[in-house]
């Protein structure tokens, strides 16, 4: 295990000693991934902030450096975060992590690479110089967490749009604006051409929901689907007023 005086910046992924060539590239898109996410997600004064990759020589620890121009209360932001989130997730609360689901992703993704590497002690992330286990754990908590528990009939609005999953496929989903994530959508072959034709609208799906524990849609079979009318096709307030007058 490292020291905290061979970390060489204020977020740094330890990867141990016992990781393939591809298993070692795969955990560094993982840990930029989750760094950009928490990047983005803490927007604090609107500035941008941009990383430098630094290495030290001979080891497998991979940090990333602000620039010089990068708002110490933003960094503060990030960096809490960062930390926050992974101590969560470690302890298997994922609500409070408050992370989106692509964020979530990338940890999962360094849990199931830390158990493989249990010889050189698993993935371990450090914030200001302060070492977080990525345990395996973790992965068995997001998949638990992400399984549907219940079913329900029912119907969500948005916006139908394609999406590429982690396996690289391209799905249809509804971009719903109530939920932070799109939905999944699975379209029998007698509606698929009704789909296609929706595309970027808006629409209406009718179907059996997957729900996750906490209320949260993951996917729907789709039964029926109706396209709905953009904003700027709905009557305005004057049209509205023009039909309710009485003589």
């Amino acid at each position: 295990m490292a020291t905290p005086e061979q970390i060489p910046t204020d977020l740094t992924v330890d990867m141990g000693d016992d990781m393939s060539p591809e298993e070692f590239i795969t955990a560094v898109r993982h840990f930029m991934g989750y760094v950009a996410e928490i990047t983005a997600a803490q927007s604090g004064d609107g500035a941008d902030v941009g990383w430098t990759v630094r290495i030290r020589e001979g080891s497998y620890l991979i940090g990333v450096e602000p620039g010089i121009d990068a708002p110490s209360s933003r960094l503060s932001m990030i960096y809490q975060k960062a930390e926050h989130a992974a101590v969560a997730l470690a302890a298997g609360d994922i609500r409070s992590a408050e992370l989106s689901d692509k964020a979530i992703g990338h940890l999962k993704a360094l849990s199931e690479l830390s158990s493989k590497n249990q010889n050189g002690k698993g993935i371990r992330l450090w914030v200001q110089r302060r070492p977080i286990a990525i345990s395996p754990g973790i992965a068995k908590t997001v998949r638990e967490d992400w399984e549907a528990d219940y079913n329900d009939y029912g119907s969500l609005e948005g916006r139908l749009e394609a999406i590429r999953d982690a396996s690289g496929s391209v799905k249809i989903a509804v971009k719903d604006f109530l939920f932070p994530r799109a939905i999944v959508c699975s379209v029998p072959e007698r509606l698929l051409e009704s789909a296609l034709g929706s595309f970027r609208k808006r629409v209406e799906i009718e179907g059996t929901i997957h729900y996750r524990r906490d209320g949260t849609p993951v996917s729907i079979e789709a039964h029926s689907i109706e396209v709905l009318p953009e904003d700027n096709e709905l009557p305005s307030a004057d049209d509205v007023r023009g039909i309710m007058a009485v003589a």
